[in-house]
Order: C-alpha cells, then sequence, then structure tokens
C-alpha cells in the first residue's frame, strides 16, 4: 500500500507543478506600460499609455478584464484610444510545459481625433474569441502565442495575433508583448504580480 501512494504521489508532482506554473498565466494583477502604438492608415501618431489586466483561475475556467488608454498629439491634432473588454476562458493542460486555452471575449473599443475645431471618431463594441498557446522554456521563462478573432459592427472577422513572454521571480514578472492587429499594433512592457 505505501508503495503504491508512493508512485500516486510521483505520477501526480507534474500535475501540481502544471497547475503551479499554469497559475501564474490566469491568476494576477498586470501592467503594462504601451511603448508604441500605431494605427496603420495615421501612423504619424506613435500612441503611449497603458493597459490594466485582472484575471482570476477557478481550476481550469478563468475570467479577465481588460483596459486600456493610450493617447498621443501631433501638430494641434490629439488622438486617443480607449479599449476595455471581459473575457471568460477555458484552460487545456498538455504537459507541465506547454498549455492551451481558449477565450469568449467582449469589449469596446473608442477612438477620437480632436483638433481645434472639431473631432472625429468611433465608439464600437465587439465580440470574438480567441486562442493562445503557453511555453515554459525554463521554470521561470514563459513564452506565449495567440490569434483573436473580432467581430466589430462595421468591420467583421477582424484578427489579432499576439506575442509574448515574461520572465518570473517568485510573485512578479517581467515581460514584454506584441500584438498586431488588422489596422493597429502595440508593443509593450510587462510588470505582474501573481497571487
Amino acid at each position: 500500500m505505501k508503495n503504491i501512494l508512493s508512485r500516486l504521489a510521483i505520477l501526480s508532482l507534474p500535475i501540481v507543478f502544471s497547475t503551479a506554473q499554469a497559475s501564474q498565466d490566469y491568476d494576477y494583477l498586470q501592467l503594462h506600460g504601451i511603448v508604441k502604438s500605431e494605427y496603420s492608415d495615421i501612423d504619424q501618431f506613435g500612441l503611449t499609455g497603458a493597459e490594466v489586466r485582472a484575471s482570476k483561475r477557478w481550476r481550469n475556467v478563468f475570467g479577465e478584464l481588460r483596459y486600456r488608454d493610450l493617447s498621443d498629439k501631433h501638430e494641434g491634432i490629439k488622438l486617443e484610444e480607449d479599449r476595455w473588454s471581459a473575457s471568460l476562458g477555458y484552460v487545456a493542460y498538455y504537459s507541465e510545459s506547454l498549455h492551451f486555452d481558449i477565450r469568449a471575449n467582449y469589449g469596446n473599443i473608442e477612438a477620437e481625433l480632436s483638433y481645434e475645431y472639431g473631432s472625429a471618431g468611433f465608439d464600437t463594441d465587439y465580440y470574438g474569441g480567441s486562442g493562445f498557446v503557453h511555453y515554459n522554456v525554463l521554470d521561470n521563462v514563459n513564452l506565449y502565442a495567440g490569434l483573436e478573432y473580432q467581430n466589430l459592427k462595421d468591420a467583421p472577422d477582424q484578427k489579432a495575433y499576439h506575442l509574448g513572454s515574461t520572465y518570473t521571480f517568485n510573485a512578479l514578472s517581467v515581460g514584454a508583448e506584441y500584438v498586431k492587429y488588422s489596422d493597429s499594433d502595440a508593443l509593450s512592457l510587462i510588470l505582474r504580480y501573481s497571487f
């Protein structure tokens, strides 16, 4: 009996390790310093600002909230972007170093160009889905990539590609993320507190 219990304990170590590593990806409060974000048709603006993310996992299910506020000014014209989203997702573990997640997303994007005599912009809700793969290269180094589909009222089937990496020091992680949307992109530095 003792031999069976010791074998079961040894076999369960990868599962425990996998769950502990994955919790760094889903139980956190995270700040993104947006180094630069651009829209392809108005590339004279280099938007900067911050994004805040919070995520909580319950077994294999997790929820995530995001809020982003960016702006830039060029020759008396100001461009501002506010974006928020809420996601509900599911995590699937493949091995101690590899896991996947899928998410259902709902959010809002608001962008405005303002100048001395007026302003123009858009404000639209969207929904969609995304999938990510996470790979732990080392115990404290995580790489991830994702594909996101967004359906906006006037622009269905928008895509976003996510690439990122984090380095973990106990409960704190630092990293970088690049996101390429259909009409814009963003490069950010990450500071994450995992709980």
